[in-house]
């Protein structure tokens, strides 16, 4: 501990006028505890002290200098600078900076521009409906659904042995629920015949199909993976959608149109989805991409906001994220292609990067996503006749508002305004409903014929959808898989031969896997014959009925009221009730 000073010698370092440091003055350590003020310390004299603060102890404190001080100061700030540098980077900017109220000279289009698509028709061959079939719903998929079947069957305690010709037969009566289904499956094989069906009885008995329907499976439950909601049918799909993109040159074309596609579903899973006002409000979702007569490219199930991420979704958001998902998919050999989505897809960021890809783009778009493209307001825009049309355009993007029955905002990245047309619309014409005639810009015309791929998609599906439901909460998607694989058939069908409605196509197919394997029926006993077989009419009618012996029997249906008996006739062995005896016999 440094050595107390003097105040002679205090007096003197503050006299020299050099800056030695801070002087501290400790107070006293007598015991007296006050708290009094001591004064003034603006007028405060050193000279003057008093003898207590003459006895205390006082050291001084040496200073660092300013300039080192300083120096030290902008070094740190500098590390601080460079840290933050290196841990915070700036996202890239994606926002255009200049907008033109005409479209630039030197806008150039992407993909194929304002053509029209280009329809692969590579092949135009001769095909048999069930080999258009076969080419989607392969022997792999058949052969796969079969193991897996038996495999489920072996872990449950159960001997299936199903074959691939019985999954076969069993795929064609899913197929004939689409456009004939019965109130109960058991009615196809009732004897009643209202509702018997002789093509399926003598196919495949009844108690084998519900055997299979009961252990049907397509995946190994004791190795699926912890993160992945849909794994039960993932590798389904997967042979599906690589089935898809393998023939997409056979009814294919390069405008794709992308959306979303809901799986009727009722029960309860994690990743059903509610859509209020859409046609089927409940269900799984699938993002779709499919041509323009519906031709199903390439489906990925949503699993919801807890699924894993797509590529680019933390930077342009899951709508963008899922249409670049989508495209990759696409058989790259037969691009560039133009997408056509709607505003949940649409932003200007996304139709940026499709057009540095070489992908045309075009969609409608929500006004909060326009960024400092200042089109006018859709309120002032209404009070426009129909047919106004606003625009703004870079050198990269085109938007535009146009008036029909309400304002529509647009985006793209590859079609132009011109040339306008004239589109018929009904209006008023003093004050009378008519036909009128507005103008349309080119790329609400391209839009309006290339989006509508998935809905055809949709509503052929769903014209004839597999009416048989299964109890577990997979099988609406693998009854979904079927059907599209059908409707895909059907299209790739109609490239060679036009005039194939879907109805008879699906007919066809499911005709010629009955016929062709199923297994007729062989009887080992009279048991389930009809009785005009097992009692000919000269043997029930031969004689009085008097002369028919009775005996009795064990438990079994009359063979006239068809109700439970004990009784039986020993000459037509048929179960008979003493009531129904000569009604019978006479008959």
């Amino acid at each position: 501990m440094p050595r107390p000073l003097t105040l002679d010698e205090i007096v003197e370092e503050l006299e020299t006028g050099e800056d030695s440091g801070d002087i501290i003055l400790f107070p006293p350590d007598d015991g007296a505890v006050t708290e009094e003020e001591s004064g003034d310390e603006n007028e405060a004299n050193i000279i003057h002290l008093p003898s207590r603060m003459l006895r205390s102890q006082i050291e001084i404190q040496e200073r660092r200098s300013t300039s080192n001080e300083n120096r030290d100061l902008a070094d740190e700030e500098e590390e601080i600078g460079v840290t933050s540098v290196q841990k915070k980077k700036k996202k890239k900017d994606n926002t255009i900076k200049k907008w033109y109220n005409t479209v630039c000279n030197n806008f150039t289009s992407c993909g194929k521009g304002d053509c029209d698509e280009e329809v692969f028709s590579a092949s135009r061959q001769e095909m048999s409906v069930v080999q258009c079939f076969e080419l989607l719903y392969t022997e792999d998929i058949v052969n796969f659904i079969r193991d897996m079947s038996n495999l489920y069957a072996l872990q449950r305690n159960h001997t299936l042995n199903v074959t691939s010709d019985e999954i076969r037969v069993y795929i064609a009566v899913l197929l004939i629920t689409g456009y004939l289904t019965p109130k109960y499956m058991r009615m196809f094989w009732e004897v009643k015949n209202d509702t018997h069906n002789d093509l399926i009885s003598s196919s495949i008995r009844r108690n084998r199909f519900f055997e299979i329907q009961q252990y049907l499976h397509l995946s190994d439950s004791t190795s699926l993976p912890p993160n992945d909601k849909f794994a039960k049918v993932r590798e389904y799909f997967i042979k599906l959608n690589i089935n898809f993109c393998s023939n997409f040159k056979k009814a294919g074309s390069s405008h794709i149109s992308i959306d979303e596609t809901i799986v009727p579903y009722f029960g309860r899973h994690g990743t059903k989805q509610h859509i209020h006002g859409k046609p089927i409000r409940f269900g799984y979702k699938l993002w779709s991409a499919a041509t323009r007569h519906g031709y199903l490219v390439n489906c990925e199930l949503y699993q919801g906001a807890s699924g894993p991420g797509l590529k680019m979704q933390s930077e342009l958001g899951l709508g963008a994220a899922v249409i670049i998902e989508l495209h990759s998919r696409l058989p790259q050999e037969l691009g560039p292609y133009n997408l056509y989505f709607d505003n949940f897809f649409t932003g200007l960021p996304l139709l940026k990067y499709l057009r540095e890809q070489n992908v045309g783009g075009t969609g409608t778009v929500r006004e909060n996503r326009l960024e400092n493209c200042n089109l006018p307001n859709s309120k002032d825009m209404k009070k426009e006749p129909r047919g106004k049309l606003c625009h703004k355009a870079s050198k990269e993007i085109i938007t535009a508002k146009w008036h029909d029955n309400s304002i529509v905002t647009i985006a793209s990245n590859c079609h132009a305004l011109n040339p306008i047309t004239k589109v018929d619309r009904i209006g008023f014409v003093d004050k009378k409903r008519a036909k009128i005639q507005v103008d349309c810009p080119a790329v609400i015309k391209m839009y309006n014929k290339y989006m509508g791929g998935v809905d055809r998609f949709d509503e052929n599906v769903d014209s004839m959808r597999v009416g048989l439901r299964g109890k577990k909460w997979w099988y609406p998607l693998f009854a979904f898989g079927l059907d599209a694989a059908c409707q895909n058939a059907w299209l790739i069908k109609r490239q060679s031969e036009n005039n194939w409605t879907y109805c008879d196509f699906r007919r066809n197919v499911a005709m010629i896997y009955l016929q062709k394997y199923g297994k007729p029926l062989t009887r080992k006993s009279d048991c389930g014959l009809p009785l005009q077989i097992r009692v000919p009419a000269e043997v029930r009618s031969s004689g009085s009925a008097d002369d028919h012996s009775q005996m009795d029997c064990s438990q079994r249906r009359c063979g006239y009221c068809h109700q439970r008996t004990r009784k039986m006739c020993g000459k037509c062995n048929v179960g008979l009730h003493l009531k129904c005896w000569y009604k019978f016999h006479n008959k």
